[in-house]
Parts: structure tokens; C-alpha cells; sequence
């Protein structure tokens, strides 16, 4: 049976982790913000798109909209956001600021959700970064004045990509039916070797990736695929079927006549 914890384990990191470049951002520690990026990009390279090439404009910094500090509590992100949108409606008229007035709303929904919050905390804080000179213009987070002071290899964790490895059955099911991409796939990766005993499971649980009825079809098809019962195409229809229609996997495949039903006999 899957561990509990497992997921728990992981939230409680990501939770310290946050609440460290939060703090470190806030207090204006570049050190400290620029390892924290570095070991939650290990953990979450989905929630940070690789840089497009010349990039120059960054994505503006959402606290600022709602006028908070990056470091408040979750209550006080809610707080806020009422009260900007409330002080805009009694100033304004929204038909004719929609502009403003939709940044309001996408501040609010962005830093209300913790996954959105996190993927926005490191993507501004690498602009900020890169911008001030602190990173490389490639977005690797790794200080500029101790990668030259320093010629030997720096203290901050590298951003490299790990050497591929072969991947678990059922993250290679996410990825084959499209579920998760390269950069999810990473993801996964990374944090299964830094919680090796947590179970591949849990941990696309705890992403979101799919839900639990999905992860139950997932895990029927791993068992199927292994006695040969289904082959991986027909995988892939069915759990398209259950992701867009609704249809449970096992049933559109035994609807598709792939899975056969049979029935206990009984002599007399």
C-alpha cells in the first residue's frame, strides 16, 4: 500500500523550501533567494518554462498589483486581493479598465493557488536576477561573483539536466499517453531520487497530475500491459477516452472488444 506520508513529506519540503525564497527575496539576500530557486527547481523544473531566445521582457511581479510583500501568508494574499478589487470597483469602472482590472483577478487566482505561487516566485525571481546581473543570462541559477571567484565547482546545486535513467512503468504510461511532458518527467525524476522511498505514485498524486480514479486505471493498465492482456496503443485510446469522455479505461476497452470479460464457469 502506498505511504501515507509520502506526499506529506514532500509538501512539508516544498513548504520550507517556498518559505525560504520568500524570505530570502524579501530581506533582499540574493544568496540565499538564488539556492533556494536553485533546490526548488530540482524538485519543480515543470513550474518554470525554459527561457525563449533574446528574451529581455520578464513577467511583471504580481505582489506589487496587490501591493504585498513576497513573503506574506496565504490568509493575507486572499485578503489583499479583496481588498485591491474592491478599492478598483469603487474607482473605477471595470468596462473601461479591463486591462487593469483582469491583472487584479490574475494576481489574486495566481498567488491564491500554491503550485501558481510557486511557479510565479521563480519565474519573476529569475528575471530579477538576471536582470541585476546575479545569474547567467541563461536563467541557471547559479551566482555570477562565485562561479568566477570560485573556479572550482560552485556551492549552489547545478541546474543541469540529469543523465537520463530508465523511468518507472508508470511514469513512462504518463508519458506515452500524453498526460505529462518533458519537463513533468524531470520533475519526477528528480524528486524520486531525492524521496527514494516515497512511491511513484504519491508523487503524481501530490502534483496533480492526474486524479485518483485516473492513477487506478493507470495502475490496472500497468498490470494488464505486463500480462499481455492490452498492448500500449490500445492504452492510449482508452485512457484518452477516460481523460476526454469520461469512460472509465477498463470500460472502453472492453467496449473497443481489446479486454475480454469472461464469466466463472461451473460443472455440475
Amino acid at each position: 500500500m502506498a505511504d501515507p506520508g509520502g506526499a506529506n513529506r514532500i509538501e512539508l519540503e516544498s513548504q520550507i523550501l517556498c518559505a525560504a525564497l520568500r524570505g530570502s527575496w524579501a530581506d533582499r539576500d540574493v544568496q540565499g533567494q538564488v539556492k533556494s530557486c536553485s533546490e526548488l527547481y530540482q524538485l519543480f523544473p515543470d513550474l518554470i518554462p525554459d527561457l525563449r531566445p533574446n528574451q529581455k521582457e520578464f513577467p511583471h511581479d504580481l505582489y506589487k498589483i496587490l501591493r504585498i510583500d513576497c513573503d506574506v501568508p496565504p490568509t493575507m494574499v486572499v485578503a489583499a486581493y479583496f481588498r485591491q478589487a474592491k478599492k478598483f470597483l469603487r474607482e473605477n469602472n471595470p468596462k473601461e479598465n479591463r486591462g487593469d482590472y483582469y491583472r487584479i483577478l490574475d494576481a489574486g487566482f495566481i498567488l491564491r493557488k500554491p503550485r501558481l505561487r510557486l511557479s510565479h516566485d521563480l519565474i519573476v525571481s529569475r528575471g530579477n536576477l538576471i536582470e541585476t546581473g546575479k545569474i547567467p543570462d541563461d536563467g541557471t541559477f547559479e551566482l555570477i561573483e562565485q562561479t568566477e571567484v570560485r573556479p572550482a565547482p560552485p556551492l549552489m546545486v547545478t541546474t543541469q539536466p540529469i543523465v537520463a535513467q530508465p523511468l518507472p512503468m508508470l511514469v513512462e504510461l504518463l508519458k506515452v499517453s500524453q498526460i505529462i511532458q518533458a519537463a513533468e518527467v524531470q520533475a519526477l525524476t528528480n524528486q524520486m531520487r531525492s524521496f527514494p522511498d516515497v512511491p511513484v505514485s504519491d508523487l503524481v498524486l501530490s502534483a496533480g497530475y492526474v486524479t485518483d480514479n485516473e492513477m487506478k486505471s493507470l495502475q490496472l493498465a500497468e498490470f494488464l500491459l505486463s500480462q499481455n492482456k492490452i498492448d500500449i496503443g490500445q492504452f492510449c485510446v482508452a485512457m484518452y477516452d477516460e481523460r476526454t469522455t469520461g469512460i472509465r479505461m477498463a470500460e472502453s476497452l472492453q467496449v473497443r472488444g481489446w479486454l475480454q470479460t469472461e464469466a466463472p464457469r461451473y460443472d455440475r
